[in-house]
């Protein structure tokens, strides 16, 4: 068959797969791979639709042939760099996205983006240098200064994190996600505050529009600082209500996960571990989101021997192998039916990879992803060498911290009083299961005796993970270290033991949430 033949083919396959035939889309790029086995397009567009078909593996299989090819034009670098991080495959996403050619030849769009995965696995020195040279080239592309001043804020460089976003908003003022970062990079005053620019730009944007939520939940923030709490509501139930219409999820699919969780997890199922080793120890920070997370791993840190992956899918990556069965970014109720039967060996195998790369060369290492509290039993079984830490904070604090989070793609439980409240519970019954049946494995961390008693809760930390104490580790306002959440700023601040006073002036709003806990 000739590559003119091929060709065809493709072009067959690609009209399937904008049909949305995906059975059709996957005969026609094998037909065109028998003519040119090593043609990069049809290998990703291969995986693309076998995912579509539910083919987990063989989905990973073609992209993994198609990282093989070792394609030249960025084109197709940035393609397969997308289904590499799709995958989770680590390694080979930070060197498919550092060919020299990349960085010089493809347009800044696709390197914003690319920045945005290299940092999303923790590669952030890696998505500086590729957006640095990007700048050099377009100094005046506002998705490459938006995503640099991410890098900027990260790095606990506010005054450049500003300027950067100040830049790009005033070079493209649809890149809205600015102004919501612009508010978090510090305390607002009077003096010097964005409100009437936020409310301007909220006056023009269109209802329902993506944009919406990033300017309400700003307008929110800086108003929160300026003590105006009745019209900090209002742009927060206006962000809220914006964002979640934007979302399909049903809290109801959470409750009957976490029944399918309990009742697969019983004794018998969770004693039978896989013996296979690691080579680091993974410590395992879960909860909910805003329960203090990040302040734990900031923590532990601090430790010569522990490196900080910060929050990465390597373990939920895994699971979706181990069942076929993609998820991308949360469990659900097939991949726990299908975890009945998983090789956890497999499982333990697979993390193995991802520990050398997570680690880099130190003995232990924190994997902070909150929402791996639904994993903890496999977790339990796959790596029994792991350790796990659970943070444990006020369940009004907790959720009204997450009220007031624009997330990104994670928790859209978070912005309905009721399912807030709701979801809480659900998390409570799930990790109450956990304590209960992993005795030992399982420790609670307690944030309110965290930011108390800061260096007693870090010995107990360290030698339930076996290492020493160091008293670097609770110095949080080191220079040094990264910090890519939604507490980038918090981080650096020191050990804060005020931020349940936030809700105070907003306790009259929150009977819903109240009731919702079940506290009343």
């Amino acid at each position: 068959m000739s590559s003119e033949q091929a060709h065809r083919h493709w072009l067959s396959a690609e009209a399937a797969k904008d049909r949305g035939d995906w059975a059709g889309a996957s005969l026609g790029y094998r037909r065109a791979l028998r003519a040119m086995p090593h043609h990069t397009p049809s290998l990703l567009g291969l995986s693309f639709a076998l995912g579509k078909e539910g083919r987990h593996r063989e989905a990973r299989d073609a992209t993994l042939r198609a990282w093989q090819t070792q394609p030249a034009h960025p084109a197709l670098r940035f393609a397969l760099a997308q289904r590499l991080r799709y995958f989770n495959e680590f390694e080979r996403l930070v060197e498919c996205l550092s060919a020299p050619t990349f960085a010089a030849q493809a347009p800044a769009g696709a390197v914003a983006k690319a920045a945005v995965m290299l940092s999303s696995i923790g590669a952030h020195a890696e998505a500086k240098r590729l957006l640095d040279a990007a700048l050099v080239r377009a100094p005046n592309d506002a998705a490459c200064l938006h995503v640099r001043g991410n890098l900027h804020l990260f790095d606990g460089e506010l005054d450049d994190a500003e300027a950067c976003y100040a830049r790009s908003l005033a070079l493209d003022p649809t890149v809205v996600q600015n102004a919501w970062m612009r508010a978090s990079v510090r305390t607002q005053t009077p003096e010097r505050n964005h409100v009437e620019d936020l409310r301007e730009r909220l006056a023009r944007v269109p209802a329902g529009s993506a944009g919406e939520p990033y300017l309400a939940y700003a307008l929110h923030k800086e108003l929160h600082d300026l003590g105006e709490y009745e019209a900090a509501w209002e742009a927060l139930e206006r962000g809220c209500r914006s964002k979640r219409r934007q979302l399909k999820y049903a809290v109801d699919d959470d409750e009957r996960q976490a029944d399918a969780l309990i009742a697969q997890s019983t004794t018998a199922f969770l004693q039978q571990r896989s013996a296979k080793p690691q080579p680091a120890v993974p410590i395992f920070i879960v909860g909910m989101h805003r329960s203090g997370t990040t302040l734990l791993e900031r923590i532990l840190s601090g430790h010569p021997d522990i490196a900080d992956a910060g929050e990465t899918y390597a373990f939920d990556a895994q699971m979706q192998l181990a069942t076929d069965h993609a998820t991308p970014g949360r469990i659900d109720s097939e991949m726990i039916r299908r975890a009945a039967d998983a090789d956890f060996d497999a499982v333990a195998d697979g993390y193995a990879e991802a520990a050398r790369w997570l680690s880099r060369g130190k003995p232990y290492f924190t994997e902070k992803l909150p929402i791996n509290f639904w994993h903890v039993g496999y977790i339990a079984k796959a790596l029994p060498q792991a350790r796990i830490l659970h943070l444990v904070r006020d369940p009004m604090d907790t959720c009204f911290s997450n009220l007031r989070t624009l997330f990104a793609g994670v928790a859209p439980y978070s912005y309905d009083l009721a399912e807030l409240g709701r979801f809480h519970r659900v998390y409570s019954r799930v990790v109450a299961h956990w304590r209960e049946m992993l005795p030992g494995v399982f420790m609670d961390v307690y944030y309110d005796e965290l930011v108390r008693d800061t260096e007693a809760v870090a010995r107990r930390v360290a030698d339930h993970c076996g290492l020493q104490f160091v008293p670097e580790m609770v110095d949080v306002q080191r220079s040094s270290g990264t910090v890519a959440t939604a507490s980038a700023t918090l981080a650096r601040q020191g050990i804060r033991r005020d931020r349940a006073q936030a809700r105070v002036p907003y306790e009259h709003h929150l009977g819903p949430l109240r009731e919702a806990l079940a506290l009343d």
